[in-house]
């Protein structure tokens, strides 16, 4: 008997008659012997032994000594051993430890390590452990007998920006139905050196060692950097970024630009047409005949009428439009307005939310909605690539009122001009540059280039230039149409109040004329047809 282990434990003994089987059990709470170790054990020296025998005395063993007969076979004592397992990662050693045969010997630390050592193993060999096994010596018990030093794991740089990076100017809708456009938040205001944004730098971590002594290294981390535009400089320490003007931020991808803003009370006489690079913010009226243009957003606190806005940001009306079949209205990105009428042409490069669409002709890349107070989509033509939702679609006087989801048939055609125009272009460059090619050679085996030859060869690399940047151009335009024809298939019509005669639904090449009224339903595209759901 062992007995410094608390555990159950099993022993094999030689006698003059065979080999006997004794089992131990635990104490103090600890397990009890498990027959896979004795499965293990008999496979691993070969023993043959009664397999019965051993089940029954491993479960008799539980809870009283037990002594059987389990083979006639003379067997050779084996010494205590040891099971080692090298895990995938190199980073640790696990032991199973097994008994002696009575009266057999005992492994000691040195033993133990040489084992290890026999693998391979070089560093972080646990002499605690592997002690605290032969002081407990409990079997079957997974023992760390080395462990590797894991690598201390970086974090990645990062950029905290100190204003909203996600502005959406959406009007509130109050309880009764009214539209507050009050509230909105069209952009960041920021002060002269004032901070913009914070840089934290990226930690790399700290390698480690595996139980091989081979060097572990963390895992990759990003690296980051600050991407701004004019009005921004960083700090001294390169860890900030500091607004150089008073104006607005925001922020493009990941490139940060501040604007300076123009406050006016009017456009009218008294400035003529505006055109301005940066925001603009408009307390007054924009009257009939003048244009306003910006690089960044536009908010009109007043009324526009027959007049051009031209946004490269955000289009935000309080009022809206009379636009006496004059005005245009541009975004790149959203408009928001209070109504719009008798619009000669509205775009938005984003969504388009309005009370209100009547008689005007209106077009956005996103979605077009009018669920405010009345919610109306009356007269005109109105297109959308994703959504048109409404209250209320046409009148009951059966006012012509066309609707359009999905991608028009002139956007494919231009999908496969640009086709093209990218394939003639690819071509063209190529012929350049092995224009070029030939130059830089005739110059290097030769030492120089004629005038004529020089003049030829800077005239092409401009005209590499200039293709290069037409490339870019239409292939942005390529991606954008081919995006919007991927989305093209979810596009759908939404009324929460009526659609009435007189309203023609287009999706695409497909349209159907709404010949009879329809409550609280949806427009979607099936195949060549239109149809019809939640009615």
């Amino acid at each position: 008997m062992i007995n410094e282990c608390k555990a159950g434990y099993f022993q094999f003994e030689v006698k003059q008659d065979g080999l006997y089987f004794n089992v131990y059990p635990p104490m103090d709470g600890k397990n009890p012997a498990k027959m896979e170790d004795v499965f293990f054990y008999i496979d691993k020296k070969k023993i043959n032994a009664d397999v019965v025998k051993l089940d029954e005395a491993i479960k008799t063993g539980a809870s009283t000594k037990v002594c059987v007969k389990v083979s006639d076979e003379a067997v050779n004592p084996f010494s205590e051993f040891g099971d080692y397992y090298i895990n995938p990662d190199g980073m640790s050693v696990e032991a199973i430890f097994y008994p002696p045969f009575v009266g057999a010997s005992f492994l000691s630390l040195e033993e133990i390590r040489k084992d290890i050592e026999y693998k391979g193993v070089k560093s972080g060999i646990d002499n605690e452990e592997i002690n605290k096994f032969i002081k407990e010596k409990e079997y079957g018990k997974v023992y760390i007998v080395a462990k590797g030093i894991p690598p201390i794991q970086g974090t990645d740089g990062f950029i905290e920006y100190k204003f909203n990076t996600d502005l959406k100017p959406r009007p509130k809708i109050n309880e009764d139905g009214t539209v507050d456009f009050h509230s909105l938040e069209n952009m960041n205001h920021v002060k002269l050196g004032e901070c913009v944004a914070v840089l934290h730098p990226e930690d790399r971590g700290k390698e480690g060692v595996d139980v091989f002594n081979r060097k572990v290294n963390p895992r990759p981390v990003k690296h980051v950097v600050f991407r701004y535009g004019r009005n921004l400089k960083p700090s001294e320490d390169g860890l900030e970024l500091i607004s150089g003007v008073n104006g607005h931020v925001l922020l493009e991808g990941d490139k940060i630009f501040v604007s300076d803003v123009l406050e006016l009370v009017d456009i009218g006489p008294s400035t003529g047409d505006i055109d301005y690079d940066g925001s603009i913010f408009i307390k007054g009226n924009v009257q009939s005949g003048y244009s306003v243009k910006a690089s960044g957003d536009i908010s009109v606190s007043g009324l526009v009428e027959g007049a051009s806005v031209i946004s490269g940001g955000t289009v935000t009306l309080n009022r809206g439009v009379q636009g006496k079949t004059k005005a245009v209205i541009k975004a790149k990105n959203n408009i928001v307005a209070k109504f719009l009428e008798s619009c000669e042409s509205v775009y938005a490069g984003g969504n388009i939310e309005a009370d209100s669409i009547l008689h005007s002709k209106v077009v956005a890349k996103g979605s077009i909605t009018a669920n405010g107070k009345n919610g109306l989509i009356i007269g005109g033509e109105v297109k959308a690539t994703l959504l048109i939702e409404a209250k209320t679609i046409g009148n009951t006087m059966g006012t012509n009122t066309s609707v359009s989801v999905g991608v028009d048939p002139v956007m494919k055609r231009r999908n496969e001009e640009l086709k093209k125009s990218l394939a003639e272009q690819g071509n063209n460059k190529i012929k350049l540059n092995q224009l070029l090619d030939t130059l830089r050679k005739k110059q290097q085996a030769e030492g120089y280039l004629t005038p004529a030859k020089q003049e030829m060869m800077t005239t092409t690399m401009r005209n590499v230039i200039m293709i290069e940047q037409e490339i870019t151009k239409l292939k942005k335009e390529y991606e954008e149409i081919k995006e919007a024809m991927g989305e093209e298939k979810n596009a759908v019509v939404r009324v929460s109040d009526a659609v009435y005669p007189g309203v023609k639904l287009m999706f695409g090449d497909v349209s159907m004329f709404v010949k009879k009224k329809y409550d609280y339903c949806s427009f979607i595209r099936d195949g060549a047809d239109v149809k019809l759901q939640g009615y």
